[in-house]
């Protein structure tokens, strides 16, 4: 009796195991110009969580289980990003180089091989016209979600009612993603120029391990800064920051920066700016953070520029731009300032 128990549960694993295998999906790769033996994976769809990839010499195998069909994204050297999307039972090879990749594999993935060829082959000047066209044309694609994150949520001048109208173009099996669910709410608030809107709260410990106090922020210009230490663009935006810190030094301006990270240890290590005009919150909810998920942050490095009375006025405003603006505000507020002044003293004669 005891052998016939030990015999049906060593069919049953192997019949699990081969349904398994049927079941998953197989990333093969040969990528040469990395600049790491590490990929990030960053999943999209059907929810936002992280993986590696150890790869050597650029050659490297990830394996899953989709429940459905799932959207990832391949980090190369902190600024390249490749999708892949993934259903049970395919295999899709990826190869060339990181700036120039190729997906070999069906339906979506097929699909978004032809599109980056296209796209790379573009004048700049011409190419939101053929994004456009390529989002109409596969509107039941999850093509769409790349190129609408990269041509348009992350474009440094929305155009929130264009947008939404290619959004509202979309099969409904995309627009019920969980990209464009967080995205559309959203949408219909900007695009009725409702940009006003006020940061009432922001959640999150301090470097050392203080609840930060949003409310004790008064009477300055503030940068939101929302980054991580585990993605290396958003490091090095850090740094560029270092110098508008220093452009505007005597002016009332602060930068708070609120991390994506996960692990204590590691966000810490890299969050070593924390000065009296500079602070560095985290919660450690990563993509969860209330104040990420209620302005749809959907990539990194993202930023808000709030007005005096804590309110949106610019966003992913960096650089000379951003230091400008600051310089521009102030100098509105100075000028607001003595022209009061002057009524106040005409009134007293």
């Amino acid at each position: 009796m005891r052998k016939t128990i030990y015999l049906l549960l060593a069919l049953l694993a192997l019949t699990t195991s081969c349904s398994d295998k049927k079941n998953d999906f197989t990333l093969k790769g040969k990528i040469s110009g990395l600049s790491s033996d590490t990929l990030l994976v960053y999943y999209q769809v059907p929810e936002y969580k992280l993986d590696t990839i150890f790869c050597k010499d650029g050659v490297f195998e990830y394996n899953m289980e989709p429940d459905t069909i799932t959207m990832f994204s391949l980090i190369f050297n902190a600024e390249e990003s490749m999708p892949i999307f993934a259903e049970k039972g395919q295999t899709v090879l990826l190869t060339g180089t990181t700036q120039e990749p190729e997906i070999q594999g069906q339906g979506d993935n097929q699909l978004m091989n032809e599109i980056l060829a296209l796209l790379r082959n573009t004048p700049e000047r011409k190419i939101k016209h053929v994004v456009d066209s390529l989002m109409q044309a596969n509107n039941q694609s999850f093509t769409n979600i790349y190129l609408f994150d990269k041509y348009y949520a992350s474009a440094q001048e929305p155009d929130y009612k264009h947008m939404e109208k290619l959004v509202n173009s979309l099969s409904g099996n995309i627009k019920d993603s969980p990209y464009f669910m967080l995205l559309q709410p959203k949408l219909e608030d900007l695009s009725d120029n409702n940009k006003t809107q006020s940061i009432h709260s922001l959640i999150g410990k301090d470097r050392q391990g203080k609840d930060f106090k949003w409310g004790e922020i008064r009477d300055r210009y503030i940068l939101l800064d929302f980054w991580a230490s585990w993605n290396p663009q958003s490091v090095a935006e850090q740094d560029s920051l270092v110098s508008v810190i220093k452009a505007l030094k005597k002016e009332k301006f602060q930068i708070c920066s609120i991390s994506l990270d996960l692990d204590k240890e590691a966000w810490l290590k890299a969050s070593d700016r924390d000065t009296t005009q500079w602070k560095q919150i985290c919660d450690f909810k990563g993509w969860n953070q209330p104040l990420v998920k209620g302005q749809n942050i959907q990539s990194l490095p993202s930023n808000l520029l709030l007005d005096k009375n804590k309110r949106i006025i610019a966003r992913d405003i960096r650089g000379k731009e951003l230091i400008d603006k600051v310089k521009e505000l102030i100098q509105k507020d100075k000028e607001r300032e003595k022209e009061r002044q002057k009524k106040a003293s005409k009134k007293k004669k």
